[in-house]
């Protein structure tokens, strides 16, 4: 009988493992520049085997974004108690986000992705407004209006726009600089201007 745990503890490392040679040779080539039958040469694997985990190129990095919006939720479930406003947790939450992204992608990897989703029209986990990531800074703002902490908005959804398109600016003027600034470092005076504009 075959055991079906050991199956699937396989199976998951079978996918980290060509998840992490894919970003590697992202990294290193571009992803234009990278083919599926590179990735399954380089992770040693087989095409059944990369389609069985992964039903695209692209998909390597929706994976990717879909563990990190799981850590966004455990976030900011540990954030909401030590905030006593969703002002407050806002601003923490994005001073978090910003951390978690250079912490767990860093800039190299960022660079690639950005530069993946402005060149292909596959790249659409940034736009989708039913991120996890979103819903939360939707809920954020929701909770400041019901609290009175965050005012002078037009509405919810008008906020929540300028607070995604600043903070990917953030990230993609990060990813521009050749230095070695923190992200998170780099988007406090955005985070904080954007907070004080609205409390």
């Amino acid at each position: 009988m075959v055991n079906l745990e050991n199956k699937t503890a396989k199976g998951i490392q079978t996918q980290l493992h060509i998840m992490e040679v894919a970003i590697g040779l992202f990294k290193k080539y571009g992803y234009d520049n990278v083919s599926v039958d590179r990735i399954v040469k380089e992770s040693k694997t087989s095409k059944g085997s990369f389609y069985q985990h992964f039903p695209s190129k692209s998909s390597i990095f929706m994976n990717r974004f879909m563990e990190l919006d799981e850590r966004y939720i455990k976030i900011y479930e540990e954030l909401k108690p030590q905030y006593p406003t969703a002002l407050e947790r806002l601003e923490a939450f994005c001073h978090a986000v910003l951390h978690c992204i250079e912490e767990d992608m860093g800039k190299e990897l960022m660079r690639v992705i950005y530069s993946a989703a402005i060149i292909s029209n596959e790249h659409t986990f940034f736009t989708n407004e039913e991120r996890k990531l979103y819903i939360i800074l939707r809920q954020i703002i929701d909770d400041g209006i019901k609290d009175n902490s965050i005012k002078n908005i037009e509405s919810t959804h008008i906020f929540y726009k300028i607070l995604v398109q600043s903070i990917l600016g953030v990230i993609y003027f990060w990813g521009l600089q050749l230095d070695n600034n923190r992200l998170e470092d780099l988007g406090k005076p955005l985070i904080k201007q954007l907070i004080l504009s609205i409390r």
